[in-house]
């Protein structure tokens, strides 16, 4: 059965900015015993192993229910993985991404996973801020279903090609006059998505050793890259200059109204 990974990144806001919201964002990875193609088929040569651990580091907690048993006596550690590449990583984008300080980043998940997309057996491995991360922004927020998004590049062509995601809110300052984003913001956030990117790599050294890389995929039952079966290596970052918006990113947030009523004359 064809395996790969799937990092879920989650946080919230700041309580009385929208202390009920939350957001996330998915990244799926190629978890290889061998060299990444560029675009290829996930392997199959790894098997998703029982291992329940915990560890306790300075910034964060970990915790882990598998581990990825590849061939011969290779393998790939979550826990790890978390400890030395994801953590790190989401300290470093949340600090350099231009996102608001009322924004909070609680942790990530890593699932093993199937041709359907869904986690194998209900497994996971979690990194958890021991001290929730703020954004590193200070000033005033955009509204929270406000997202600049980051867009993949790869070798795949059409698109099934390409993939995003919705980072959380950044503040006013990244906006131009006209209400885009400004020239020197789009450059800076682009930076730090494609140090997003390239922290979250991972090479073991040797033939057979694991190596992990962020791709784009899909849940399509037609086959090749749509069908989870399939990836393209994540190789550019497209940022544009319009913010995008998900009303979903509020519907937990009662919204406060005020009214009056009119005299007629």
């Amino acid at each position: 059965m064809k395996k790969h990974m799937r990092l879920s990144v989650h946080g919230g806001y700041k309580p009385g900015v929208a202390g009920t919201e939350i957001w996330n964002f998915n990244l799926r990875q190629a978890l290889v015993f061998g060299s990444v193609d560029d675009v290829g088929l996930f392997p199959d040569n790894w098997e998703v192993g029982a291992n329940f651990s915990t560890h306790t580091e300075a910034d964060w907690t970990t915790e882990t229910t598998w581990t990825g048993d590849g061939p011969l006596t290779a393998s790939f550690d979550p826990e790890s993985y978390l400890t030395d590449y994801v953590g790190p990583t989401l300290q470093a984008y949340a600090a350099a991404g231009g996102f608001s300080s009322r924004t909070t980043w609680l942790g990530a998940n890593l699932y093993p996973c199937d041709t359907t997309g869904n986690a194998i057996g209900g497994n996971y491995a979690r990194l958890t801020f021991t001290t929730e991360l703020d954004g590193g922004a200070s000033g005033t927020m955009l509204p929270i279903e406000n997202s600049l998004v980051a867009s993949w590049e790869t070798h795949k062509i059409g698109r099934r090609g390409r993939g995003r995601i919705y980072p959380p809110v950044v503040t006013t300052t990244a906006l131009s006059g006209d209400g885009f984003a400004g020239s020197t913001f789009v450059t800076s956030y682009m930076d730090a998505n494609k140090a997003l990117i390239t922290g979250l790599s991972y090479s073991g050294a040797g033939g057979t050793a694991p190596r992990v890389r962020s791709v784009v995929t899909g849940p399509s039952s037609s086959g090749g890259v749509g069908s989870y079966s399939g990836y393209a290596t994540i190789l550019g970052v497209r940022v544009g200059q319009i913010f995008d918006t998900q009303r979903k990113r509020r519907n937990k947030e009662n919204e406060s109204y005020q009214e009056e009523s009119l005299t007629q004359v």
